[in-house]
Protein backbone atom coordinates (compact mmCIF):
# COMPACT_ATOMS: atom_id res chain seq x y z
CA UNK A 1 0.00 0.00 0.00
CA UNK A 2 1.38 3.46 -0.81
CA UNK A 3 0.23 6.40 -0.09
CA UNK A 4 0.52 9.78 -2.52
CA UNK A 5 1.61 13.05 -1.42
CA UNK A 6 -1.17 15.46 -1.88
CA UNK A 7 1.39 18.10 -3.66
CA UNK A 8 2.31 15.61 -6.37
CA UNK A 9 -0.75 13.81 -6.42
CA UNK A 10 -2.47 12.56 -9.99
CA UNK A 11 -5.32 13.46 -11.27
CA UNK A 12 -8.14 11.82 -13.58
CA UNK A 13 -11.54 11.61 -14.19
CA UNK A 14 -14.19 9.15 -12.59
CA UNK A 15 -17.26 8.19 -15.48
CA UNK A 16 -19.95 6.88 -13.79
CA UNK A 17 -24.51 7.39 -14.36
CA UNK A 18 -23.79 10.90 -12.10
CA UNK A 19 -21.32 12.22 -15.09
CA UNK A 20 -17.48 12.86 -15.18
CA UNK A 21 -15.97 13.93 -12.24
CA UNK A 22 -11.77 15.09 -11.63
CA UNK A 23 -10.63 13.29 -9.03
CA UNK A 24 -7.09 13.11 -7.05
CA UNK A 25 -5.58 9.86 -6.56
CA UNK A 26 -4.49 9.59 -3.16
CA UNK A 27 -4.01 5.69 -2.22
CA UNK A 28 -2.63 2.76 -4.56
CA UNK A 29 -3.20 -0.90 -2.77
CA UNK A 30 -1.52 -3.95 -4.77
CA UNK A 31 -3.05 -7.15 -3.95
CA UNK A 32 -1.85 -10.73 -4.47
CA UNK A 33 -2.92 -12.96 -7.55
CA UNK A 34 -6.40 -14.36 -6.30
CA UNK A 35 -7.02 -12.12 -3.68
CA UNK A 36 -9.97 -10.26 -5.87
CA UNK A 37 -10.87 -13.12 -7.91
CA UNK A 38 -7.63 -12.34 -10.29
CA UNK A 39 -5.16 -14.81 -11.33
CA UNK A 40 -2.93 -11.97 -11.54
CA UNK A 41 -2.10 -8.90 -9.46
CA UNK A 42 -4.01 -5.88 -8.98
CA UNK A 43 -3.58 -2.79 -8.62
CA UNK A 44 -6.74 -0.62 -6.66
CA UNK A 45 -6.30 2.86 -6.57
CA UNK A 46 -8.48 5.57 -4.61
CA UNK A 47 -9.62 8.66 -5.49
CA UNK A 48 -10.67 12.08 -3.38
CA UNK A 49 -13.46 14.00 -5.07
CA UNK A 50 -13.09 18.07 -4.76
CA UNK A 51 -16.09 19.51 -2.95
CA UNK A 52 -19.14 21.48 -4.81
CA UNK A 53 -18.77 23.35 -7.96
CA UNK A 54 -19.24 20.81 -10.93
CA UNK A 55 -16.85 18.15 -9.92
CA UNK A 56 -19.34 17.67 -6.82
CA UNK A 57 -22.54 17.36 -8.64
CA UNK A 58 -21.18 14.75 -10.63
CA UNK A 59 -19.18 12.82 -8.16
CA UNK A 60 -20.28 9.09 -8.06
CA UNK A 61 -22.46 8.16 -4.93
CA UNK A 62 -20.84 4.41 -2.98
CA UNK A 63 -21.33 1.18 -4.87
CA UNK A 64 -21.87 2.05 -8.18
CA UNK A 65 -20.35 1.21 -11.25
CA UNK A 66 -17.67 3.54 -12.55
CA UNK A 67 -14.66 3.52 -14.83
CA UNK A 68 -11.49 5.93 -14.84
CA UNK A 69 -9.87 7.74 -17.69
CA UNK A 70 -6.05 8.07 -16.73
CA UNK A 71 -4.33 9.24 -19.85
CA UNK A 72 -5.78 12.68 -19.73
CA UNK A 73 -6.27 16.21 -17.99
CA UNK A 74 -9.34 15.56 -15.75
CA UNK A 75 -12.45 17.47 -16.35
CA UNK A 76 -16.20 17.47 -14.97
CA UNK A 77 -19.05 17.09 -16.86
CA UNK A 78 -22.47 16.55 -16.25
CA UNK A 79 -25.38 13.31 -17.20
CA UNK A 80 -25.99 14.91 -20.31
CA UNK A 81 -29.53 14.11 -19.84
CA UNK A 82 -31.49 17.24 -21.40
CA UNK A 83 -33.82 14.97 -23.37
CA UNK A 84 -37.22 14.65 -21.08
CA UNK A 85 -37.27 11.45 -19.46
CA UNK A 86 -40.17 8.70 -20.49
CA UNK A 87 -42.87 6.91 -18.82
CA UNK A 88 -42.41 3.58 -18.02
CA UNK A 89 -44.83 2.49 -20.39
CA UNK A 90 -42.97 4.51 -23.51
CA UNK A 91 -39.40 3.60 -22.15
CA UNK A 92 -40.73 -0.36 -22.51
CA UNK A 93 -42.18 0.06 -26.07
CA UNK A 94 -39.20 1.60 -26.84
CA UNK A 95 -36.95 -1.09 -25.65
CA UNK A 96 -39.54 -3.84 -27.24
CA UNK A 97 -38.94 -1.91 -30.79
CA UNK A 98 -34.99 -1.49 -30.52
CA UNK A 99 -35.15 -5.10 -29.74
CA UNK A 100 -37.53 -6.18 -32.73
CA UNK A 101 -35.44 -4.02 -34.82
CA UNK A 102 -32.33 -6.10 -33.89
CA UNK A 103 -34.15 -9.74 -34.82
CA UNK A 104 -36.86 -8.92 -36.81
CA UNK A 105 -37.99 -12.74 -38.23
CA UNK A 106 -38.25 -14.05 -34.77
CA UNK A 107 -40.70 -13.65 -32.14
CA UNK A 108 -40.29 -11.94 -28.87
CA UNK A 109 -40.65 -14.58 -25.83
CA UNK A 110 -41.27 -11.95 -23.31
CA UNK A 111 -41.72 -8.36 -22.66
CA UNK A 112 -38.71 -6.53 -21.42
CA UNK A 113 -38.52 -5.13 -17.99
CA UNK A 114 -36.62 -2.10 -16.91
CA UNK A 115 -33.64 -3.36 -15.06
CA UNK A 116 -29.64 -3.02 -15.75
CA UNK A 117 -29.01 -6.23 -13.13
CA UNK A 118 -31.33 -8.63 -15.24
CA UNK A 119 -29.86 -10.68 -17.19
CA UNK A 120 -32.41 -11.60 -20.16
CA UNK A 121 -35.85 -10.01 -20.78
CA UNK A 122 -34.54 -6.66 -19.68
CA UNK A 123 -33.74 -3.55 -21.35
CA UNK A 124 -32.74 0.25 -20.05
CA UNK A 125 -33.40 4.11 -21.73
CA UNK A 126 -31.59 7.03 -20.89
CA UNK A 127 -32.21 10.58 -22.07
CA UNK A 128 -29.28 11.82 -23.51
CA UNK A 129 -28.24 15.50 -24.75
CA UNK A 130 -30.19 16.56 -28.00
CA UNK A 131 -29.75 20.08 -29.90
CA UNK A 132 -32.99 19.66 -31.36
CA UNK A 133 -35.16 16.43 -31.32
CA UNK A 134 -35.35 14.21 -28.12
CA UNK A 135 -32.92 11.21 -28.24
CA UNK A 136 -32.06 8.17 -26.06
CA UNK A 137 -29.62 5.36 -25.30
CA UNK A 138 -31.32 2.28 -25.44
CA UNK A 139 -29.73 -0.86 -23.81
CA UNK A 140 -31.68 -5.14 -24.30
CA UNK A 141 -31.26 -8.33 -23.39
CA UNK A 142 -34.38 -10.15 -25.20
CA UNK A 143 -34.89 -13.61 -25.90
CA UNK A 144 -36.48 -14.88 -28.92
CA UNK A 145 -37.64 -17.97 -30.74
CA UNK A 146 -37.12 -18.52 -34.26
CA UNK A 147 -39.66 -20.34 -36.24
CA UNK A 148 -38.02 -23.46 -35.95
CA UNK A 149 -38.45 -23.39 -32.19
CA UNK A 150 -34.33 -22.06 -31.76
CA UNK A 151 -34.07 -19.89 -28.85
CA UNK A 152 -31.57 -17.25 -29.14
CA UNK A 153 -30.38 -14.05 -26.33
CA UNK A 154 -30.31 -11.10 -28.38
CA UNK A 155 -27.97 -8.01 -27.11
CA UNK A 156 -27.19 -4.52 -28.47
CA UNK A 157 -26.87 -1.02 -27.91
CA UNK A 158 -28.59 2.08 -29.82
CA UNK A 159 -29.01 5.45 -29.53
CA UNK A 160 -32.50 6.80 -30.82
CA UNK A 161 -35.07 9.20 -31.23
CA UNK A 162 -38.59 7.67 -30.15
CA UNK A 163 -39.78 6.89 -33.87
CA UNK A 164 -36.33 5.36 -34.60
CA UNK A 165 -35.86 7.21 -37.49
CA UNK A 166 -32.49 8.80 -36.49
CA UNK A 167 -30.88 5.39 -35.27
CA UNK A 168 -27.74 4.33 -34.54
CA UNK A 169 -26.22 1.13 -33.40
CA UNK A 170 -23.43 1.66 -30.57
CA UNK A 171 -23.09 -1.71 -29.71
CA UNK A 172 -24.47 -3.95 -33.16
CA UNK A 173 -26.75 -6.85 -32.11
CA UNK A 174 -24.85 -10.03 -30.83
CA UNK A 175 -26.79 -13.03 -30.82
CA UNK A 176 -26.37 -16.15 -28.49
CA UNK A 177 -27.95 -19.49 -28.82
CA UNK A 178 -29.71 -21.06 -25.87
CA UNK A 179 -29.81 -24.46 -24.82
CA UNK A 180 -32.47 -25.16 -22.17
CA UNK A 181 -32.57 -21.72 -21.56
CA UNK A 182 -28.92 -21.42 -20.71
CA UNK A 183 -25.70 -20.53 -22.84
CA UNK A 184 -23.64 -23.38 -22.98
CA UNK A 185 -20.85 -22.46 -25.49
CA UNK A 186 -18.57 -19.40 -25.42
CA UNK A 187 -20.56 -16.71 -27.20
CA UNK A 188 -20.77 -12.73 -27.38
CA UNK A 189 -21.35 -10.85 -24.03
CA UNK A 190 -24.45 -8.81 -23.14
CA UNK A 191 -24.39 -5.26 -21.97
CA UNK A 192 -26.51 -3.69 -19.82
CA UNK A 193 -26.75 0.63 -19.93
CA UNK A 194 -25.28 2.08 -17.22
CA UNK A 195 -25.69 5.73 -17.76
CA UNK A 196 -25.08 8.33 -20.17
CA UNK A 197 -23.02 11.68 -19.99
CA UNK A 198 -20.95 14.48 -21.66
CA UNK A 199 -17.34 13.37 -22.78
CA UNK A 200 -14.19 15.98 -22.64
CA UNK A 201 -15.22 16.99 -26.21
CA UNK A 202 -18.69 17.58 -26.37
CA UNK A 203 -19.36 13.94 -27.22
CA UNK A 204 -22.01 11.45 -25.59
CA UNK A 205 -20.31 8.51 -23.91
CA UNK A 206 -22.14 6.06 -22.03
CA UNK A 207 -21.46 3.61 -19.21
CA UNK A 208 -21.65 0.02 -19.93
CA UNK A 209 -21.48 -3.49 -18.48
CA UNK A 210 -20.10 -6.00 -20.62
CA UNK A 211 -21.20 -9.35 -19.02
CA UNK A 212 -19.15 -12.40 -19.99
CA UNK A 213 -21.09 -15.47 -19.02
CA UNK A 214 -19.22 -17.93 -19.57
CA UNK A 215 -16.38 -16.50 -18.42
CA UNK A 216 -16.75 -13.93 -16.02
CA UNK A 217 -13.26 -12.91 -15.59
CA UNK A 218 -13.40 -11.28 -18.47
CA UNK A 219 -16.60 -9.16 -17.86
CA UNK A 220 -15.76 -5.51 -17.87
CA UNK A 221 -16.90 -1.86 -17.15
CA UNK A 222 -16.15 0.61 -20.06
CA UNK A 223 -16.92 3.70 -21.36
CA UNK A 224 -17.73 3.99 -25.38
CA UNK A 225 -18.24 7.01 -26.96
CA UNK A 226 -21.69 6.93 -28.64
CA UNK A 227 -20.94 8.58 -31.78
CA UNK A 228 -17.60 6.27 -32.97
CA UNK A 229 -18.42 3.32 -31.16
CA UNK A 230 -14.80 4.23 -29.37
CA UNK A 231 -14.04 2.54 -26.19
CA UNK A 232 -13.27 4.97 -24.17
CA UNK A 233 -11.54 3.71 -20.97
CA UNK A 234 -12.66 -0.12 -19.72
CA UNK A 235 -11.97 -1.97 -16.54
CA UNK A 236 -12.32 -5.44 -14.79
CA UNK A 237 -16.35 -6.05 -13.80
CA UNK A 238 -15.99 -8.99 -11.63
CA UNK A 239 -13.19 -8.17 -8.96
CA UNK A 240 -13.83 -8.30 -5.26
CA UNK A 241 -11.05 -7.33 -3.16
CA UNK A 242 -10.92 -7.27 0.49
Amino acid sequence: MLAVDARRGRTATVLSASGAAPARLTLARFHAPETCGSPEIVTELVFAFPPGGAAGRSSPPSHVTVVALLRTAAFAGDAGTSSPAMSRTNALDLVSRVARRAESRATLIRPAALDPDRAADAGEVVPLRAPSAPRYAVGFRTRFVAAGGDTALVTGVAVTDPQLRAFHWVIRPLRSKLTGGMIHAPGPSRYSLRGAMTGEGGGTLLLLDEITDVSPRESRAMAVEAATRQVVTAQPLALRCP
